[in-house]
């Protein structure tokens, strides 16, 4: 059986070389040219039969808000394998062998962004997040909204002025990132292909009357990009942050001031139509709702008592849950929640019936129990359990805006 090992650094352009294939295939064999000098995040990881490589993924370790509180999260990227290496069950061996590994280091919840979610979903994960992509002209943008402020340009060493806005904006969302400031500094100010802008909008009282330091606070940012297409230039917004309705408008009214530059303007957002309601013709917007990162539990048992539940929510339901993947996660449990938070197995009748995808969907609050049994593979026993099942996982929204 192929070894499940760390990618030596000597081996990286051969790792890259894959993922070249994988997902640029169009652009021809890679070259030997030089990468560049920007830090790789993430830990590489491969199957090799003796010193030969079959394929390749990479892990990042995230702490993540999951019901509430942070729990440490793995992040899988980079799957990928060359046409030689397919059919042969490879992906499912490296897919198992990460969640054991994510596992030893007591890291129950992962997730990733599929290249396919049905190809995912069959080894147990499920869609956790929708995003809103915008599409408009700059003149769209058009609000009534008064100027104010200031729009600054910031660089990466002026990570730390975005994290308020970045945390009030977030806090609202489940899955969201406690974002690191390397994950700052190359991840939201870098980018694979091209860096792109950063500017916050700013606003407060820069008189300091010599007593302290000038009141201005960074209420709201947008990260992007600006790429020529056939149809023209398009203003591509990454990444959107705001405190507050006002710096929203503000925002969008610094897209508005690109009419001269852009053709266009992109906007990625969690779920939500609220731009059709704020623009004076929405039929000048589209507006497409899309799903975005999938989720799992890397063992239900530890993670359903690592998780906390909402006040009140307490009792013994039990779980029949099943797992294409791993065995550990594949059986009865019994979670108890009246006092000290207990998940074991046990031979007892199940009050419910459902797959690993459907329980990590719950668990994430994409789903409510309603969805669940609608969308999802969930069947329930009795109303009395339909009502605890409920009562544990409420819907929440979910947004996990991080690119990996």
């Amino acid at each position: 059986m192929p070894e499940y090992r760390p990618i030596p650094a000597k081996r990286k352009q051969e790792y890259e070389e894959f993922l070249h294939y994988a997902f640029q295939p169009e652009k021809g064999p890679k070259s030997d040219e030089d990468e560049g000098d920007k830090p790789e995040l993430g830990d590489r990881r491969g199957l090799f039969d003796d010193d030969d490589l079959l394929c390749v993924c990479k892990h990042h370790w995230f702490s993540a808000r999951i019901r509430g509180e942070w729990h440490e999260m793995a992040g899988l990227s980079a799957v990928a394998s060359p046409p030689e290496s397919r059919r042969r069950g490879l992906v499912q061996q490296m897919l198992t062998d990460s969640l054991a590994e994510y596992r030893e280091n007591e890291v129950y919840f992962s997730a990733l962004w599929p290249f396919s979610s049905e190809f995912y979903r069959k080894y147990g994960w499920g869609t956790a997040t929708k995003y809103t992509r915008y599409e408009t002209t700059p003149d769209a943008l058009t609000l009534d909204t008064e100027s104010a402020g200031e729009f600054r340009r910031v660089e990466a060493d002026d990570w730390e002025l975005l994290v308020s806005a970045f945390d009030a904006h977030s806090e609202r969302y489940a899955l969201t990132i406690d974002r690191t400031e390397e994950w700052w500094r190359h991840r939201v100010f870098e980018s694979w292909t091209k860096d792109p802008y950063v500017y916050a909008w700013m606003e407060g009282d820069e008189e300091s009357n010599g007593e302290s330091e000038p009141n201005v606070a960074v209420r709201g940012y947008l990260v992007y990009d600006i790429e020529e297409t056939e149809d023209g230039r398009k203003l591509n917004v990454r990444e959107l942050a705001y405190t507050d309705e006002e710096t929203y408008r503000h925002l969008l009214r610094f897209m508005r001031y690109h009419d001269s530059q852009v053709d266009s303007v992109v906007i990625q957002e969690p779920e939500s139509t609220a731009l059709l309601d704020l623009a004076a013709n929405p039929r000048d917007v589209e507006c497409n709702v899309r799903t975005g990162a999938m989720f799992r539990l890397v063992d239900v048992s530890r993670a359903l008592e690592t998780i906390s539940y909402p006040d009140g929510a307490t009792g013994n339901i039990v779980l029949r849950v099943t797992d294409p993947l791993v065995d550990w996660n594949d059986g009865t449990f019994e979670l108890d929640t009246e006092d000290i938070v207990l998940c074991d197995r046990t031979d007892a009748t199940p009050d419910v019936t459902l797959d690993v995808n459907t329980l990590s969907q719950l668990v994430a609050g994409y789903y409510s129990v309603d969805d669940a049994e609608r969308f999802g593979s969930l069947i329930i026993e009795s109303k009395d359990a339909h009502a605890h099942l409920g009562a544990l996982f409420p819907r929440e929204n979910v947004y996990l805006r991080e690119g990996f």
